[in-house]
């Protein structure tokens, strides 16, 4: 599916819809220093582009023949870091983001801002706008620690799609909620070497210490040291200042979860409102998933009267132009062969992990279908090497992989493996009459512990498969499952 981003930033929003399994051909913006961050982190294109000349703006993103526009137009104007005044000027950028909406037409659009928006006049223009244009609209401001971010910060999102009727994502938006906000502990264990840190308040009448043992507050575009003369608040969770520090730019990255590989180049200054102003990536993750998911469905319940799916060109001439979006969506098979040249020895080799120090719930944890003859080994915890089937439709990103849980068929899962190490190798490893040439993924693997006490069942579709998630991840939606 064609996703194509505007007001791109560094890219939080365009990573979280590539981790959903979404095809992001283009992005745009207007700040070269977040433009240059964009373009040395993603393979395809970010493009200085002004915005507010809707005309210009509709001829150059139309050439991409998008099938979702996705953006967040800039918020300062409306937020309680800004000045909250709507007619300044950026305010009117939700209006131009409306427009191009109007005029291009994607069957899918997603807009992201600041809580406040619901507030403003410029939210009324845009909503008519979109309605005049035939979309049905669903929208909800999130709290990002309830969707896999250590941090509050609670964003307005808009999606719109085609022929719909309002609210039609709604109760998908609210069904896959954590049932507990997520803390700092709860995302990077103990590596980050503190216990309490400190981040300048906007007023000295305001706390500036927090614990690791609570969700940051929201990231902001600036990060400030601790003054000399600061003074203990009421409300600090310390007596003492002794140890506190305030959080580095790479953690704050990661509290907005980038990826540690993410590669952040420029000034001080800019790489700091980079990260402040952008989307968490697994806020935008929540949202396209939840998006994903519903025009998987959407496309399910759609057939041609015989019980197969439509076609994409019957679906253009006979039915709404949603079914025409399930029907693109897509999640690619792995190309061993490609893979094999990119990493000739080695995809990852991880450290051993240390299971005195409790499980990671920040890393990457892979699902995967595990046959009925490998599962006596699976039941003892003595299986020390998985291989993939022949085909393996994923969006994980395969050097981030670090736990492997099997899914039993018509049980669900139970027990968490390590990952040491993963490469290409092929069935023959396992299975000595298989033939050598028979490329898949191997992964060397060690038994940490039942994670369960019983199997969780759990669907292992293509947007469930928990092929590209965390550990935290898949045990907020085992909680989801058992109705906890």
């Amino acid at each position: 599916m064609r996703v194509v981003d505007l007001f791109c930033g560094c890219g939080g929003l365009s990573l979280g819809f590539e981790k959903a399994g979404f095809d992001v051909v283009a992005a745009y913006d207007n700040w070269n220093a977040a433009l240059h961050v964009y373009n040395s982190n993603f393979k395809h294109p970010a493009k200085f582009l002004d915005l507010s000349d809707v005309e210009a703006c509709v001829e150059e993103i139309s050439s991409y023949s998008p099938n979702m526009i996705i953006g967040g137009p800039p918020c300062q104007d409306f937020s309680s870091a800004g000045k909250r005044n709507e007619d300044n000027g950026r305010g009117d950028l939700t209006v131009h983001y409306a427009e191009i909406i109007s005029k291009i037409k994607p069957p899918v659009f997603v807009m992201e801002n600041v809580d406040r928006i619901l507030k403003t006049n410029k939210l009324v223009e845009a909503k008519q706008l979109f309605k005049e244009a035939g979309y049905g609209l669903s929208y909800q401001v999130l709290d990002a620690s309830y969707c896999g971010v250590p941090q509050r910060r609670k964003r307005f999102f808009m999606v719109g799609v085609l022929g719909e009727e309002d609210g039609f994502l709604d109760t998908a938006l609210e069904r896959g909620l954590s049932k507990d906000p997520m803390t700092l502990r709860d995302y990077f264990g103990n590596s980050l070497g503190i216990e309490y840190y400190y981040r300048h308040p906007r007023s000295y009448a305001r706390r500036g210490i927090f614990s690791i043992d609570e969700p940051s507050p929201t990231v902001r575009g600036v990060n400030r040291p601790m003054p000399d003369g600061y003074e203990i608040h009421a409300n600090d969770p310390v007596q003492s200042k002794e140890g506190v520090r305030p959080l580095t730019t790479k953690e704050r990255s990661l509290i907005q979860t980038f990826p540690q590989e993410f590669n952040f180049e420029g000034s001080k200054t800019d790489i700091e409102q980079m990260i402040g102003n952008a989307v968490p990536v697994n806020l935008a993750k929540y949202v396209a998933s939840t998006i994903a998911s519903y025009l998987t469905d959407w496309g399910r319940k759609k057939d041609n009267g015989n019980g197969n799916r439509l076609t994409i060109s019957s679906a253009i001439q006979k039915q709404p132009i949603a079914s025409v979006v399930a029907m693109s969506l897509h999640v690619p098979l792995v190309k061993f062969d490609e893979v094999a040249k990119k990493y000739p020895d080695q995809i990852v080799v991880n450290k051993q992990v240390d299971k005195s120090n409790g499980l990671d719930l920040s890393k990457n944890l892979l699902v995967s279908l595990v046959k009925n003859d490998t599962i006596d080994l699976l039941l003892d915890g003595s299986i020390n090497v998985y291989y993939t089937g022949k085909k393996f439709p994923s969006t994980i990103e395969l050097n981030h992989l670090y736990y492997f849980m099997p899914f039993r068929k018509g049980k669900g899962i139970r027990d968490l493996y390590y990952i040491k190490v993963a490469r290409v190798g092929s069935k023959h490893e396992v299975h000595y009459d298989a033939d050598p040439n028979d490329l898949r993924l191997v992964f060397e693997i060690e038994f940490v512990k039942q994670l369960f006490r019983d199997y969780k069942p759990i669907e292992l579709e293509i947007w469930h498969t928990f092929t590209d998630t965390t550990l935290h991840d898949i045990l907020a939606m085992c909680q989801k499952e058992n109705g906890q």
